[in-house]
């Protein structure tokens, strides 16, 4: 009998309690959408058209996607950020969500992981703030914690499937640059940007300073993103929803693509 204490004392310590039970809300903003996008910050997002899209859509940015030049008019449901994570410091960190804060559509909230909300509650004081917290597994559901992704693009998937949107398009999103392509997206890294604010505090960005063949531990890391990914998608299809690839100039392909039209 002590034993058996003493071992659900060890696993009460290891296991993962957060509850937000305000995550709720999520539900009631969102579940009302006929489909979703996903938009990531590949070059190949230059040649989309995104200004006009429908009041029917749940938008989901992420990252530096608030840099985007029509961000105004996209008008984002949600802006998604991963784990602050080494190298980024603290004051990259609030740089970096200061400049976020600045140009985003001031009715749009964010969505930050819990180990980041006393800065994200400061820096996006006059907006509305989301927390969730990694550790998780399925099934997903953002009052507990959530599934610990290799891209935030997981965290943005997983919300969707969370709010129950039946069709889900992913856009602007291409891995390649993790093994074949340079590291490159949409904006400038010269430009306001998470890179551009590490450069200024000396940090050196390690994915710029790769040479061809990557590193090996690069392609566990790629084979560990996509099994994410495909296993996504078998549970979005086992609850009826759809998840494609709606960028014809994006070579992703776990999943179909399609032509998305707005």
């Amino acid at each position: 009998m002590l034993l058996q204490k003493i071992k659900t004392k060890i696993k009460s310590f290891i296991t993962n309690s957060y509850s937000n039970k305000g995550n709720k809300e999520l539900l009631t903003l969102f579940s009302h959408f006929s489909d979703c996008i996903i938009l990531g910050s590949s070059p190949s997002i230059n040649e989309l058209e995104l200004t006009n899209l429908s009041k029917n859509t749940m938008v989901i940015t992420m990252g530096n996607f608030y840099e985007h030049p029509a961000i105004n008019a996209i008008k984002p449901s949600i802006h998604v950020f991963a784990a602050s994570h080494p190298p980024i410091t603290e004051k990259v960190l609030v740089n970096w969500w200061s400049r976020c804060n600045e140009v985003l559509p001031l009715g749009t909230p964010v969505l930050v992981e819990k180990r980041d909300k006393e800065i994200a509650t400061r820096v996006f004081a006059e907006r509305k703030v989301f927390t969730y917290s990694y550790g998780g597994d399925f099934p997903i559901d953002f009052t507990k914690p959530i599934i610990s992704p290799w891209s935030v693009t997981i965290v943005g998937l997983q919300l969707a499937i969370y709010v129950k949107v039946p069709e889900i398009y992913l856009m602007g999103i291409n891995h390649d640059w993790q093994c074949i392509k340079p590291y490159l997206h949409f904006y400038n890294h010269n430009a306001p940007s998470l890179e551009y604010y590490l450069k200024n505090e000396g940090v050196e960005i390690s994915y710029e300073k790769q040479q061809q063949p990557f590193p090996k531990e690069r392609l566990y890391r790629e084979y560990e993103l996509y099994q994410q990914y495909e296993t996504l998608k078998l549970y979005a299809e086992k609850r009826h929803q759809k998840i494609y690839n709606g960028d014809e100039n994006s070579d992703f392909d776990v999943f179909k693509h399609v032509n998305y039209t707005i």
